[in-house]
């Protein structure tokens, strides 16, 4: 078990303990995120919930399931953290990733899969679907800033943009 500061010290089971030092670099950074980070990474998983809100019509079950969260911080409350894996990259991608598996109040089945590039940059948001990037999941490098590719495209996110 590993406690981490981005989610107050939950613990969560670390899947394998990393030999390589990139891989444990990548490890060392990411438990430095803390609580802060955490909010400004809200936006993406409150893009996710958004989205799946949308898609389900959430209105008519979800919201009286697990209440309707008043700010993107707030979807936080409806995460429970699981595992944490790190991976590297495929073909000429050299960075480590860090993956955290967690339970999501709004996606019992697909769950929610965090991915940070070289523990430090949030660069996935979504259901666990097993890969590091959406560029990787879609084979389109198109996606390659993309953290959270939505069904609707308003609710989409990248590390780039503001909203």
């Amino acid at each position: 078990m590993i406690r981490i500061p981005y989610f107050d010290n939950a613990e969560v089971e670390l899947i394998d303990d990393p030999e390589d030092p990139g891989a444990e670099m990548t490890l060392e950074t990411f438990l430095m995120l803390t609580p802060a980070d955490r909010i400004v990474d809200s936006r993406h998983v409150f893009a996710y919930y958004r989205d799946f809100h949308e898609a389900v019509g959430g209105q008519d079950w979800l919201d009286e399931q697990m209440g309707v969260p008043e700010t993107p911080a707030d979807i936080w409350k409806h995460v429970t953290p699981t595992t944490l894996d790190l991976r590297k990259g495929r073909g000429d991608d050299s960075s480590w990733y860090v993956m955290v598996e967690a339970n999501c109040a709004w996606e019992e089945e697909h769950g929610l899969l965090l991915v940070w590039r070289d523990g430090r940059t949030l660069t996935k948001v979504g259901g666990y679907d097993g890969h590091v990037t959406n560029a990787n999941a879609y084979a389109d490098d198109g996606l390659r800033d993309v953290v959270y590719v939505a069904t609707n495209p308003n609710h989409t996110t990248r590390t780039t943009n503001a909203g």
